[in-house]
């Protein structure tokens, strides 16, 4: 029996070879991701330290030195935690980007498998037909070798 041969073979394996690096792209930008939005509420804690040091410093009468320099950190965390957000936007876009060219490599991966699908289908039953058309010609042969020429022959020669 012949063996099934793919003609696109070459075509699904840089299929497959693109859908994975564009995994390996979307879990890179889900890291980065993540990795942004942990760094905001760092600060954001930190922001939170700060706003009760602040406060303690204020009860016990601490020098206005000391109470300036503690809401000059503040305001500086401030711009810091706007930054942060601007960073989480800006990774949330390559996130989606990435995400849409994963979506894509897969669906034209599967576009080829199905096509390989159909081609394997369309082989076996092939296949079958051969096997068929081969045992219909053994048997053809066994009855004539059984019971000698058929009449329709017999007419004709």
């Amino acid at each position: 029996m012949a063996k099934f041969k793919f003609q696109l073979e070459s075509v699904e394996k840089v299929r497959l070879q693109k859908e994975q690096k564009m995994l390996e792209i979307l879990s890179d930008s889900q890291r980065d991701y993540l990795s942004k939005i942990q760094a905001k509420r760092d600060l954001l804690s930190m922001k939170q330290r700060a706003f009760e040091s602040k406060n303690e410093l204020v009860s016990r009468d601490a020098s206005i030195n000391e109470i300036r320099l503690s809401e000059d950190y503040i305001f500086g965390l401030n711009a810091q935690i706007i930054k942060a957000d601007q960073a989480i936007i800006r990774a949330r876009r390559f996130l989606d980007q990435a995400m849409r060219n994963y979506i894509s490599s897969r669906k034209e991966r599967i576009m080829i498998d199905r096509l390989k699908e159909k081609a394997l289908e369309e082989f076996r039953l092939e296949q079958s037909r051969l096997e068929q058309r081969k045992l219909d010609d053994l048997i053809t042969m066994r009855a004539r070798l059984n019971h000698g020429p058929i009449d329709s022959e017999e007419e004709f020669a």
